[in-house]
């Protein structure tokens, strides 16, 4: 994680920051550079006072162009949070329409030339038919604010923030969250927000965009390839897959959630001090399941609670790694210190320990080397991950899968046990075999595919290595508690039965990838 600030650069206080909205492509034209960092899973930009910031519709020209003065005394929107999933983003005059009317349901109103210009601008379009009207726009509710009069260049400032949330109308859910601010610069926005959120006192600095590599073409002698030709069912690992027990896995994630009679957690988000004992408890749990080679802490970032890594060596080709990954972090709702995660990704690490006991129970060998990967830093946006695969990467090593499982046990009402697999930052021959594995070994399940995004596999993607995840619902997020402190096990909608599904279909996948045998069931031969 390189800051991008050079010596000859200005102060980075003296830098101004842009929230800007994470779906729409952001230019900033006269910069000689640019920074990007996360607070939260909030996206913010940051430019040199003399650059102009302009936002850009994909499908529209230019829309908006503000100095750098104009976007200091007011901070567009930091956040779009969409429980729908990858779903059509909201046009840019709608977004100046909610901003308004967010602006009018405080009651406080932020004084901007730049703002009241292109909410005018929006109020033209929108006559002409062309845009969504105000009715249209959810409800919004206050959730809170704050003004601090400050002394900035010799002048008195009021440093006005408010956080807004969207909710629907059908069930109440947030659709979307929104932070207004008026003239206030970088140090007090920062300070500020730390005093609202549980985690996170600072801006991350994280790589800039772009690094996204193209889809690689697997070339026909590529293991997963060669998987594919020769798949077909195996009844030991049937066996296998067959004695996950949801039960067990109740016992490990209501402990991660807090949920449990006796256990320590009510968050295990990042950079929280129970994300370290939730690590170390992570990494007890691998030590006891008797499977591992080896058990150990990836430490990253020393704000954040390190990732753990179960490596299970292989024995005639060691050298070709398969990962297995989830996310133990955790996030909940604003100015709430809870955070437990019981699917968003308490689901996916308990697949990792469910798996790691499998192996042992079966004495299950593989040729190659297999490593289960707890990460942290996802809900920052892929930094623990991103982390292990610069790693890898940078060792030379050569990663022939690696499968992300991440919130896996959200079933709606009405609907199928599913399992979906990612539309985009994925390896589509790596996809195909495994929606090939998953229909093979449990049945039960309605295989299909998501447009939801992003987990801890995009970052091996990005890094030219075969990878893929694996989520619980074909079509786009559904559960109403996503990124909730409402995200518990004991809830309507929290299914076993579609943990074990996804569980079941991952283990048979990386069992298949990993080329495994084991010792306590009859082994066909290969």
């Amino acid at each position: 994680m390189a800051a991008l600030v050079m010596a000859e650069e200005p102060p980075l206080q003296e830098y101004n920051w842009a929230f800007g909205n994470m779906y729409t492509e952001t230019d900033l034209a006269g910069c000689s550079r640019q920074l990007r960092g996360l607070y939260e899973d909030l996206h913010i930009y940051a430019y040199a006072p003399d650059c102009k910031l302009a936002f850009r519709n994909p499908n529209k020209a230019t829309f908006a162009s503000l100095p750098a003065t104009d976007a200091d005394a007011f901070l567009y929107v930091i956040e779009r949070q969409h429980l729908e999933g990858d779903v059509v983003p909201r046009d840019h005059l709608e977004w100046q329409a909610l901003v308004r009317k967010a602006i009018d349901t405080l009651n406080h109103r932020v004084e901007s030339p730049a703002l009241e210009k292109l909410v005018d601008e929006g109020k033209e379009e929108e006559q002409g038919g062309s845009w969504p009207s105000v009715e249209d726009i959810p409800q919004h509710t206050f959730i809170n604010a704050r003004s601090r009069l400050l002394n900035r260049r010799g002048k008195d400032v009021l440093c006005r923030l408010h956080i807004v949330e969207g909710l629907t109308r059908e069930q109440g859910a947030v659709d979307y969250r929104m932070v207004l601010g008026s003239d206030c610069a970088a140090e007090d926005v920062t300070l500020m927000l730390s005093e609202w959120l549980p985690s996170n006192a600072e801006i991350l600095p994280v790589r800039t965009e772009g690094s996204l590599m193209n889809a690689m073409t697997l070339p026909g002698d590529h293991p997963v390839v060669e998987k594919k030709k020769r798949l077909r069912h195996r009844k030991s690992l049937q066996k296998i897959v067959d004695s996950v027990d949801p039960k067990r896995m109740e016992q490990d994630i209501t402990w991660l959630t807090g949920e449990a009679q006796g256990s320590p957690f009510t968050t295990r988000s990042s950079t929280s001090p129970q994300s370290h004992k939730v690590a170390a408890w992570l990494l007890d749990q691998f030590e006891a399941s008797g499977s591992c080679t080896k058990v150990e802490f990836m430490n990253h970032n020393s704000r954040f609670g390190p990732n753990v890594l179960c490596t299970i060596k292989g024995t005639t080709l060691p050298d070709e790694l398969v990962i297995l990954g989830a996310h133990h972090d955790s996030r909940g709702s604003f100015f709430n210190p809870r955070a437990p995660g019981a699917n968003d990704d308490g689901s996916g690490t308990g697949m990792l320990l469910a798996v790691a006991r499998a192996i042992h129970e079966h004495k299950v060998t593989f040729e190659r080397t297999v490593i289960i990967a707890a990460f942290s830093g996802e809900e920052q946006g892929l930094l623990g991950s991103a982390a292990y695969a610069r790693l890898l990467r940078t060792q030379g090593a050569k990663v022939v899968t690696m499968l992300q499982g991440d919130m896996l046990a959200y079933q709606m009402p009405g609907e199928p046990i599913q399992t979906a697999f990612p539309l985009r930052h994925h390896t589509p021959e790596l996809t195909d075999l495994l929606v090939n594995v998953t229909q093979m070994y449990v049945p039960e399940t309605k295989v299909g595919f998501t447009g939801a995004c992003c987990s801890d596999h995009q970052s091996f993607f990005e890094n030219g290595y075969p990878a893929t995840a694996f989520f619980e619902r074909n079509g786009p997020i559904a559960d109403p508690k996503y990124h909730n402190s409402a995200d518990l096990v004991y809830r309507a909608g929290y299914s076993f039965e579609e943990l074990a599904a996804n569980t079941k279909a991952m283990m048979a996948s990386i069992f298949e990838m990993a080329n495994y045998k084991s010792g306590s069931l009859d082994d066909e031969a290969w």
